[in-house]
This record gives structure tokens, sequence and C-alpha cells, in this order.
């Protein structure tokens, strides 16, 4: 499924009707280039799952932020780790084979971790007058 949205507006509302697809144990990759809007689309993803009362924030310089929705949502982003030994010590194992949802900007720099779980991948790409969605099935 491909779809155009022209605004971050539209971006979250999109984020926030497909949130409801997602279910205890999915690990959702996001896949774009620097800016495309991967955390819009999480914040997106975040206000669909908690009713509205959480917020998220990029966890650039944290690695993982946890939301306390229903269910559980963790948002990496793999942006700044130097190696995949960074993401083990940090238990990363736990945190994709728990009942919480786990989604991931820049899964490119973990393939082998993320070769061990089902994914999903939301494609988001930068196009004239807004953003294009690619969403592709398991993998």
């Amino acid at each position: 499924m491909e779809i155009i949205l022209k605004t971050e507006k539209d971006t979250i509302e999109f984020a926030k009707k497909f949130s409801k697809q997602l279910k205890a144990g999915d690990v959702l990759l996001l896949d774009g280039d620097l800016g495309a809007g991967k955390t819009v689309f999480t914040k997106g993803l975040v206000l669909g799952l908690s009713g509205g009362k959480e917020i998220a924030i990029s966890p650039t310089f944290t690695i993982v932020n946890e939301y306390n929705t229903t269910p559980k949502l963790y948002h990496f982003d793999f942006y700044r780790i130097k190696s995949e030994d960074e993401l083990v010590a940090i238990g990363i194992e736990e945190y994709l084979f728990s009942d919480a949802i786990c989604v991931v900007e820049w899964p490119e720099r973990a393939p082998n971790i993320l070769s061990m779980v089902k994914t999903k991948t939301v494609k988001i790409l930068k196009v004239d007058g807004g953003r294009k969605i690619i969403l592709n099935g398991e993998e």
C-alpha cells in the first residue's frame, strides 16, 4: 500500500489509524532518509496507542524511549550506534522478544539482530509536497 501525505498533521493522523493494526510483539522498521518523517510517524503511533496521553520524542541520544501505551511501545533510533554490540549491551533481545511493540528507526544499522525477528516495514520518502508512505508486510 502506498499513500501520499501532505502535512506533518496528515502523517500523524495516518499513523494514529495505522497503530490500531499493530499488536503486542510486533517489530516495525521505519525506513527513510534523515528528515523523512520517521519520528513524526512514531508520534502518531504513540498518540494512537495511548489515546493521546503520551507524546513521542526522538531517542537519538538515548537509543530507546519507552511509552506506556497499550500495548507498551519501545521506540529505537539506531542512527548513532557504531556496532550491533552496543545494542546487545542494552539488552536489545529482551525488547525485541517482549510483548511490546518495537519501532526501529535506522534498522539498516542492525541487520543481524533484526534478522532474528519477524518485522513489518514502513518506508517514508520525501516527495514534492509531502511524504510518501509505503507499507510492506512481514519480512
